[in-house]
């Protein structure tokens, strides 16, 4: 991986499973796997409360710094980071997503609707999940598309080791390319 900017960063909406997959090949290559919202919950709280409390700009705004801190911090520097389904929307991530490889893990309504259906603990999918979900990727989509340096097809249920795979080989085409 040495050839591409790193840290990797992994974007997609809620629920996409970002987190799942950074985790699986930051293991299976001997990165280190860091998750965006875990930090900020452990910064700040849980982060219903904190949209509950001071509102999702505050939260944004939470959210850019902490994003700035992980692609600045040396220590993330071989890591694999995923970022929550709204952080790439905040016009100062868009900014420190530049020059990173941005993975965006491309999902549909069908591969998540098990994961939100009934779901109470994201704020920005209440009160109808699923609708909710469809308009937020709708709202979306054009950004994540925008900002990603790979693509990768996420839909259906897909074993984790297989989309692992899928990455790696995205990852290797990407690197074949930039040195051609």
């Amino acid at each position: 991986m040495s050839s591409l900017p790193t840290p990797l960063v992994l974007i997609g909406p809620m629920a996409a499973g970002k987190s799942h997959l950074g985790h699986h090949f930051a293991k299976r290559y001997g990165l280190d796997f860091v998750d965006a919202d875990h930090v900020i919950e452990a910064q700040h709280g849980p982060i219903p409360a904190l949209f509950t409390a001071h509102g999702q700009q505050h939260f944004r705004d939470i959210e850019a710094g902490v994003v700035a801190d992980l692609l600045s911090d040396a220590r993330y520097r071989n890591a694999v980071i995923s970022l929550g389904g709204g952080a790439p929307m905040t016009p100062a991530v868009q900014e420190l997503l530049s020059g990173h490889t941005v993975i965006y893990l491309k999902v549909d309504e069908a591969t998540v609707r098990p994961r939100i259906t009934g779901n109470k603990t994201r704020p920005m999918l209440q009160p109808d999940p699923e609708r909710r979900w469809r308009e937020i990727l709708d709202e979306r989509r054009d950004t994540y598309e925008r900002l990603a340096t790979i693509r990768l097809d996420g839909t259906g249920h897909r074993r984790i080791g297989a989309l692992v795979q899928q990455l790696n080989k995205a990852l290797k085409d990407l690197r074949r390319d930039a040195t051609a």
